[in-house]
Protein backbone atom coordinates (compact mmCIF):
# COMPACT_ATOMS: atom_id res chain seq x y z
CA UNK A 1 0.00 0.00 0.00
CA UNK A 2 2.77 2.76 1.07
CA UNK A 3 4.56 1.77 -2.52
CA UNK A 4 1.20 2.00 -4.44
CA UNK A 5 0.51 5.30 -2.39
CA UNK A 6 3.89 6.62 -3.52
CA UNK A 7 4.00 5.95 -6.57
CA UNK A 8 0.44 7.03 -8.07
CA UNK A 9 0.13 9.46 -5.64
CA UNK A 10 2.91 11.12 -4.03
CA UNK A 11 5.19 11.47 -7.21
CA UNK A 12 2.69 12.54 -9.63
CA UNK A 13 1.97 15.37 -7.20
CA UNK A 14 5.67 16.31 -6.55
CA UNK A 15 6.46 16.03 -10.18
CA UNK A 16 3.43 18.48 -10.87
CA UNK A 17 4.84 21.06 -7.96
CA UNK A 18 8.35 21.12 -9.01
CA UNK A 19 7.27 21.58 -12.48
CA UNK A 20 5.17 24.88 -11.78
CA UNK A 21 8.29 26.09 -9.97
CA UNK A 22 10.39 26.03 -12.72
CA UNK A 23 7.78 27.04 -14.60
CA UNK A 24 7.43 30.12 -12.43
CA UNK A 25 11.32 30.87 -11.97
CA UNK A 26 11.66 30.51 -16.38
CA UNK A 27 8.89 33.27 -16.68
CA UNK A 28 10.15 35.38 -13.93
CA UNK A 29 13.95 34.91 -15.80
CA UNK A 30 12.19 35.50 -19.09
CA UNK A 31 10.72 39.19 -17.54
CA UNK A 32 13.95 40.15 -16.11
CA UNK A 33 15.92 39.26 -19.49
CA UNK A 34 13.27 41.05 -22.10
CA UNK A 35 13.14 43.91 -18.91
CA UNK A 36 16.96 44.13 -19.43
CA UNK A 37 17.33 43.90 -23.00
CA UNK A 38 15.28 46.92 -23.64
CA UNK A 39 17.13 48.91 -20.90
CA UNK A 40 20.16 47.79 -23.49
CA UNK A 41 18.44 48.79 -26.16
CA UNK A 42 18.01 52.40 -24.67
CA UNK A 43 21.66 53.10 -23.80
CA UNK A 44 22.68 51.83 -26.99
CA UNK A 45 20.85 54.31 -28.86
CA UNK A 46 21.63 56.68 -26.38
CA UNK A 47 25.20 56.44 -27.15
CA UNK A 48 24.20 56.08 -30.90
CA UNK A 49 22.91 59.68 -30.40
CA UNK A 50 25.90 60.88 -28.36
CA UNK A 51 28.41 59.33 -30.80
CA UNK A 52 26.22 61.49 -33.43
CA UNK A 53 26.39 64.65 -31.35
CA UNK A 54 29.76 64.33 -30.73
CA UNK A 55 30.73 63.58 -34.76
CA UNK A 56 28.68 66.65 -35.75
CA UNK A 57 30.48 68.98 -33.21
CA UNK A 58 33.83 67.85 -34.57
CA UNK A 59 32.88 68.33 -37.97
CA UNK A 60 31.69 72.11 -37.48
CA UNK A 61 34.70 72.80 -35.96
CA UNK A 62 37.10 71.41 -38.63
CA UNK A 63 34.69 73.66 -40.90
CA UNK A 64 35.21 76.57 -38.34
CA UNK A 65 39.39 76.05 -38.22
CA UNK A 66 38.97 75.92 -41.99
CA UNK A 67 37.16 78.89 -42.44
CA UNK A 68 38.92 81.05 -40.42
CA UNK A 69 42.51 80.17 -41.79
CA UNK A 70 40.99 81.04 -45.41
CA UNK A 71 39.53 84.06 -43.69
CA UNK A 72 43.24 84.95 -42.52
CA UNK A 73 44.94 83.88 -45.80
CA UNK A 74 42.77 85.89 -47.48
CA UNK A 75 43.38 88.86 -45.67
CA UNK A 76 46.95 88.46 -46.84
CA UNK A 77 46.72 87.26 -49.93
CA UNK A 78 43.51 89.86 -51.03
CA UNK A 79 41.19 86.96 -52.05
CA UNK A 80 37.53 87.45 -53.30
CA UNK A 81 34.71 85.95 -51.11
CA UNK A 82 34.57 83.32 -53.41
CA UNK A 83 37.94 82.74 -53.91
CA UNK A 84 38.02 81.95 -49.79
CA UNK A 85 34.60 79.88 -50.23
CA UNK A 86 36.60 77.37 -52.37
CA UNK A 87 39.49 77.59 -50.40
CA UNK A 88 37.47 76.08 -47.60
CA UNK A 89 35.63 73.56 -49.83
CA UNK A 90 39.20 72.17 -50.59
CA UNK A 91 40.44 72.32 -47.23
CA UNK A 92 37.18 70.42 -45.93
CA UNK A 93 36.74 67.85 -48.69
CA UNK A 94 36.50 64.45 -47.35
CA UNK A 95 36.57 65.34 -43.54
CA UNK A 96 33.27 65.73 -42.89
CA UNK A 97 30.10 64.05 -43.09
CA UNK A 98 28.14 67.53 -43.24
CA UNK A 99 25.65 67.94 -46.10
CA UNK A 100 26.57 71.00 -48.58
CA UNK A 101 23.76 72.96 -46.99
CA UNK A 102 24.70 72.35 -43.61
CA UNK A 103 28.43 73.61 -44.82
CA UNK A 104 27.32 76.14 -46.25
CA UNK A 105 25.49 78.12 -43.38
CA UNK A 106 28.45 77.08 -40.83
CA UNK A 107 30.50 79.21 -43.47
CA UNK A 108 28.00 81.60 -43.25
CA UNK A 109 27.87 81.42 -39.80
CA UNK A 110 31.39 81.73 -39.45
CA UNK A 111 32.13 84.76 -41.85
CA UNK A 112 29.90 86.26 -40.07
CA UNK A 113 31.80 86.24 -36.83
CA UNK A 114 35.10 86.68 -38.20
CA UNK A 115 33.43 90.13 -39.57
CA UNK A 116 31.84 91.16 -36.54
CA UNK A 117 35.18 90.16 -34.90
CA UNK A 118 36.75 92.74 -37.42
CA UNK A 119 34.39 95.32 -36.62
CA UNK A 120 35.33 95.76 -32.76
CA UNK A 121 39.16 95.21 -33.49
CA UNK A 122 39.23 98.18 -35.96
Amino acid sequence: MNQTLITSIIIPILVAVIGTILEIARRQLKSFIDSNRQLIEKQKQALIQSMGIERYNADVAIVKRAVQTVEQLGKEFNWEGTVKHSKVLEMIEGKTGLTDTEIYNIIKAVVLQVNQFKKVVK
